[in-house]
């Protein structure tokens, strides 16, 4: 591994572990609040899936494995061609789905399907890190 992609790696690891922080901090709001600060939320979901897939798409290149197209692909192939585990591919594309929704508004929003995807984002992602972490250690 080039110092030049560790550094990559490691600079969008921090953005990621920044992102994760900053979600934990609505973790702590009651309903109310989540709802107020729904728009903020719904930006961190998405920062977290597009710098989890930019991630997943610097270990691709890293380990010369064709590069995906979509945020799906990218953690199919993370799965089939790394390891990832299956149940955390799942969880990833799911998550990102969410992300897709939110970004190109699909349709009405479900503001309380948003706030309750805080907790279980912060798992998701925060397993995703650690995964990353422990392929470039």
């Amino acid at each position: 591994m080039t110092p030049d992609r560790v550094e990559i790696i490691q600079r969008k690891l921090r953005m990621l572990r920044q992102f994760l922080t900053d979600l934990e901090s609505y973790s702590t709001l009651d309903t109310q609040g989540r709802r107020r600060e729904h728009y903020a939320v719904e930006r961190l979901l998405q920062l977290l899936c597009e710098s989890s897939a930019d991630l997943g798409l610097q270990l691709l290149r890293l380990e010369g494995h064709p590069l995906a197209s979509s945020y799906r692909e990218v953690f199919a192939v993370l799965r089939d061609r790394l390891d990832l585990p299956e149940d955390l591919a799942s969880a990833l594309m799911d998550a990102c789905a969410m992300r897709n929704l939110l970004t190109h508004l699909y349709d009405s929003i479900d503001l309380d399907r948003v706030i309750g995807t805080i907790e279980p984002a912060l798992e998701v992602y925060g397993r995703f890190e650690r995964w990353v972490r422990s392929r470039v250690a």
